[in-house]
């Protein structure tokens, strides 16, 4: 559905691209079910559904809000030098220049999916601009399209007005987020939240196998359900709490250990593909960044994924994955 795609336009000296055009789609619904209401209503009663003139109009307000949405672009211009992002076409509500800009990476979403955003060289792993529409796979046409026409001269644009340095192994000496004892680094947790959670989970457990129980008059079933549910969820936060994450550089091993079992992991260093982030929302309230690491074991076509840590504060990544890559070397 072309609604859904992104559309761009390539001129001699600027990019414009319209990633936002899923607003149009969302308007024509939203007019839809208000003519459905509209007309339904008034099949039953003669009074208008939309009420006092200031509720209808601000429900036009929200149609026309989705309508202008459409139009939203973002412009890569370079004469000026900048990147400016155009609400509703016309009001500019962000200005970058190229110099400050660091370059276009695909996001994943931890709902599924992926887009495309760039991002600033002070906030390598921040919220970034979207510039692109969203995409649930990989071989999408017009992701595909994006990402070999678009990106690419994006790119250069950049390039032309502050070529990025090659990327130099960092050599940390001090570590934030490990702890080192005879080459075994194991990352720093912070468990007190989980295993308060564990515990109160596991005494809600077992207090229901106690005679002073809160539920007594209940099925069997139930009683079991109030009493192994708990105590499950219980024991699985109890050993996440105890759960470690350790790079050996004597074995140039990575191991994720859990005291039951759970999630465990081991990885060669020399299977180590790449990272990602993966920023988290709850209904569109950012709740933090996955920072995972991808493996490949030898004669396997499939990648592995071992989630190394969730940050809020997005300006820590960049170390993080300094001190990982510092380690590996």
């Amino acid at each position: 559905m072309t609604f859904t795609k992104t559309r761009w336009t390539i001129e001699s000296d600027r990019i414009v691209i319209r990633p936002f055009r899923m607003f149009f789609l969302m308007g024509w619904i939203l007019a839809i079910i208000y003519v459905v209401i509209f007309l339904g209503y008034r099949g039953f009663s003669s009074q208008s559904p939309m009420g006092s003139t200031p509720f209808a109009l601000f429900l036009l307000a929200i149609l026309v809000f989705f309508f202008l949405g459409g139009f939203t672009y973002i412009c890569f211009d370079r004469n000026t030098g900048k990147m400016q992002k155009m609400l509703f076409g016309f009001i500019p509500v962000r200005t970058i220049s190229f110099d400050k800009l660091y370059k276009v990476n695909i996001v994943t979403h931890n709902a599924g999916g992926f887009n495309y955003k760039i991002f600033t060289k002070a906030n390598k792993y921040g919220r970034g601009t979207v510039i692109s529409s969203g995409y649930s796979k990989a071989t999408d046409r017009n992701a595909v399209a994006f990402s070999t026409e678009v990106i690419p001269l994006i790119h250069q644009y950049l390039d032309f007005a502050d070529p990025l340095p090659a990327e130099q192994p960092v050599t940390i000496h001090e570590y934030h987020y490990f702890t080192e004892a005879g080459g075994v680094y194991q990352l720093k947790a912070n468990p007190t939240g989980t295993l308060i959670l564990g515990l109160a989970c596991l005494f809600v457990g077992i207090h229901e196998m106690t005679p002073l129980a809160w539920l007594q008059n209940t099925s069997t079933f139930g009683k079991l359900i109030v009493v192994i549910f708990p105590t499950l969820l219980g024991i699985i936060f109890i050993s996440a709490a105890f759960t470690k994450i350790t790079l050996d550089t004597n074995t140039r091993i990575i191991e994720r250990k859990s005291p039951i079992g759970i999630n465990a992991h081991r990885y060669n260093f020399s299977e180590f593909v790449n990272f990602q982030t993966i920023r988290k929302t709850y209904n569109g309230v950012y709740t933090g960044t996955d920072v995972i690491m991808y493996f490949q074991k030898e004669g396997s076509n499939k990648q592995k994924a071992l989630l190394i840590s969730s940050l809020r504060n997005t300006q820590k990544i960049e170390r993080l994955i300094q001190e990982i890559e510092s380690i590996m070397k």
